[in-house]
């Protein structure tokens, strides 16, 4: 037994790597960092091998998520980064205003590109963590400048050369294909939500939670692969056939919602056990195929297709079962049954359809028999780089005000460095750089790990040292520090600043004694950096989501507005796009919400939760109708009266609703629609869309009462 769940676990964590490759990233990074110091111990130039490994290890830090060409060019930038910093702490290191002012602009820069999150945070790094260092340690003579700028032109170097060789054997669209095979890993996990919902009531609200999962996932593929299914190039058949397996994925997921909607209507304990036991095993029969279409997008292994199909076909089997079972006629539970068996099926074609697109796309070639080398040099034309840092460099106001906090608070944190000539003082600015966040609460959480980790880091990496070590240990345990920090960086910030902290402690005795000193002024200045970053988000244009909440979720509301109208009296419904917006407001302004409710202070009100949960709702309807439009094999014009009332009290409920967002957002503008002969008529309704649209207008109803609640209460609070 205990063999078998060691062999569970070893396949667990090798699936998990394979969705999530965080190991191999580790690897790259050990690979980058420890043959320059292997290079230095060997050949008496340990000092110079510091500096390559320290330019290696920044620039590692980008990850490599996207396609090749975003790989190349990120590394490039990330590599002229790193120089561009690197040389101006070194030649500014002597002047204390000169630090002060460059410091003002890196930190300032790196933020902003830590603001855009996966795709440019490495590349935030590479400019402080650079340029700090480089600053601390100057150098005066022209030609020892000159060669601190060649030791890191080879890190840089080195570090493109390992990254593009990690690459070379990738698959081409495996990048997109691991996107989208996350998209759908969570929805295969928001079914088990859901069914694990039916018998626990206490589970149900984690059922947003897992769909916001699965928002998530979907957006961070459009972070690197932007276009739409219907902007796709037929001619690049592969990417195309991508592009339409991820609108596959995301229509899934709003079936899957639907069934979650529909198991509110649905007493579990007053069915019997047999059916209970049916119902069960088609939720977890439904979960496992999602689940192997998933591994099968990533892998494409025939073995895992064919276990698809076993799965798809045993779920057809269990709805013939359940369809198979005497239920009361026309009673609502039984109506909710039914519409659960339905959304199945078209969850199934919506499977076959996937597995299909895989099929045509057929098979995924490597990079390096893909990309000549004409070919990566056009990759890295100035018009494409030039175009990335256009994307990189987009902020607003809220990305805004956290670069000036930062820059301001890391220009103050390297001013008391020099002024007090700290020992080690650099890791003041470094140690705030890191742990500084947008808000509050996620700025003093990062600062509590990060003290508690350098602290125990530092005890741990002094007892380690005063072990007796074989040949090499130290180099040895130094590549397993680059893997387990990476590895742990996402999972748990705490463990991966206890293993940052064994890696600085291996990096300072590689050639000479230890010093326990250098642990303890890091550890001090680490948390005098971590107490300022905190102190600067309290009171330096600090960013509180009771000011921001109202609004996100002004700007959530009007998106629906915008998603109802494109629906009912759009010249051109696309749908797809809308739904992806307003799920993506709904999401900040959940994640607002959360934030204020962590903030300190008292006076909290729960009717922003109500207004939310409304808004999520009215999204899901507008969801349903359309999909339910989708699928029809004819298009009916004109509704009947009864439907065409409720559309217009929808409408009406709308613009009643408009006017009050201003009280939540000043600046927000809602264009209202104007209907004339050039507006399309509306489509005639399904009885399914007809509850939609109903369920629809009530929850308008209770928005529009719960925002005058919601206002009034303002009032109060402001007198």
């Amino acid at each position: 037994m205990a063999y078998l769940n060691s062999y569970k676990k070893l396949n667990t964590f090798i699936q998990n790597e394979s969705f999530e490759p965080l190991v191999s990233w580790g690897v790259r990074m050990a690979v980058a960092g420890t043959v320059p110091i292997a290079w230095g111990l060997a050949t008496g130039r340990v000092q110079d091998a510091t500096w390559i490994t320290l330019t290696a290890e920044a620039i590692s830090w980008v990850e490599m998520k996207g396609s090749f060409n975003w790989r190349v060019r990120t590394l490039f930038l990330g590599a002229l980064l790193a120089m561009v910093w690197g040389v101006l702490g070194t030649i500014t290191g002597d002047s204390i205003w000169l630090s002060i002012v460059f410091m003002f602009i890196a930190a300032f820069m790196a933020t902003l590109l830590k603001n855009l999150g996966d795709r440019a945070s490495g590349l935030a790094i590479c400019v402080y963590l650079l340029f700090i260092i480089c600053n601390a340690f100057p150098d005066r003579d022209i030609p020892d400048i000159r060669h601190r700028i060649l030791l890191i032109a080879t890190g840089a170097g080195w570090t493109i050369l390992v990254g593009i060789s990690a690459s070379l054997l990738m698959p081409v669209q495996q990048p997109f294909r691991r996107q989208i095979a996350l998209i759908w890993r969570s929805i295969a996990s928001l079914i088990e939500t859901i069914s694990r919902s039916a018998a626990d009531k206490n589970a149900r609200q984690d059922i947003y939670l897992k769909e916001k999962e699965v928002r998530t996932a979907i957006d961070h593929s459009f972070e690197f692969y932007g276009r739409m299914a219907h902007q796709g190039n037929q001619k690049d058949n592969r990417q195309y056939q991508l592009l339409l397996l991820r609108k596959m994925a995301a229509l899934s997921a709003v079936n899957v919602i639907s069934i979650a909607d529909e198991m509110e209507h649905i007493n579990i304990p007053s069915l019997d056990e047999t059916m209970r036991v049916k119902a069960a095993t088609l939720f977890s029969a439904l979960e496992e195929a999602v689940s192997r279409i998933s591994v099968y997008v990533l892998t494409l292994k025939p073995e895992e297709k064919l276990l698809a199909h076993t799965q798809i076909k045993r779920v057809k089997k269990l709805m013939v079962l359940i369809r198979q079972y005497q239920l009361e006629d026309g009673a609502p539970q039984t109506r909710a049954i039914n519409r659960i068996l339905q959304l199945t099926g078209r969850t199934l074609n919506l499977l076959e359809s996937a597995l299909s697109r895989l099929e045509q796309m057929g098979e995924d070639t490597p990079v390096f028999r893909s990309y000549s080398l004409m070919k990566t040099l056009f990759v890295l034309s100035p018009r494409k780089i030039l175009g990335n840092i256009k994307t990189l460099s987009n902020f607003d106001s809220l990305a805004f005000r956290f670069a000036m906090r930062s820059a301001i608070a890391a220009s103050a944190g390297l001013l008391i460095a020099k002024v007090f000539h700290i020992a080690h003082g650099y890791w003041i600015p470094f140690s705030l750089m890191i742990v500084i966040q947008p808000y509050f609460g996620a700025t003093l959480k990062k600062a509590i790990d990060r003290v508690a980790g350098t602290v125990l880091g530092g005890v741990a990496g002094g007892l380690l040292m005063l072990l007796p070590a074989g040949l090499h240990a130290k180099e040895v345990m130094l590549f397993a520090s680059f893997i387990l920090m990476v590895y742990y960086v996402r999972k748990h910030y705490g463990i991966a600043a206890f293993i940052v902290t064994l890696n600085v402690v291996l990096l300072f005795s590689i050639d000479k004694a230890y010093e326990q000193s250098i642990l303890w002024e890091r550890a001090l200045c680490t948390i005098g950096g971590s107490l300022l970053a905190v102190i600067s988000g309290f009171a330096l244009l600090p960013a509180w989501d009771k000011e921001w909440l109202p609004n996100h979720l002004a700007e959530a509301i009007k998106a629906n507005y915008e998603y109802f109208s494109n629906t009912f009296f759009g010249k051109v419904n696309n749908w797809t796009r809308s739904k992806r917006l307003v799920e993506s407001k709904n999401s900040d302004v959940f994640d607002s919400f959360n934030r204020y409710m962590e903030e300190p202070g008292k006076n909290k009100t729960g009717e922003y939760y109500d207004i939310i949960t409304c808004n999520v709702r009215i999204t899901r309807d507008l969801n349903t109708i359309n999909m339910e439009q989708e699928e029809k094999a004819v298009i009916e014009s004109s509704p009947v009266p009864a439907q065409q009332k409720i559309l217009n009290e929808c409408l009406e409920l709308f613009h009643a609703i408009n006017p009050m967002l201003k009280t939540l957002n000043k600046g927000i503008v809602v264009n209202k629609l104007a209907i004339d002969e050039t507006t399309p008529p509306p489509f005639r309704l399904n009885d399914n869309q007809l509850i939609s649209l109903e369920k629809l207008r009530i929850e308008l109803k209770a928005m529009q009462e719960d925002l005058w609640s919601l206002a009034n209460e303002e009032l109060v609070s402001k007198d």
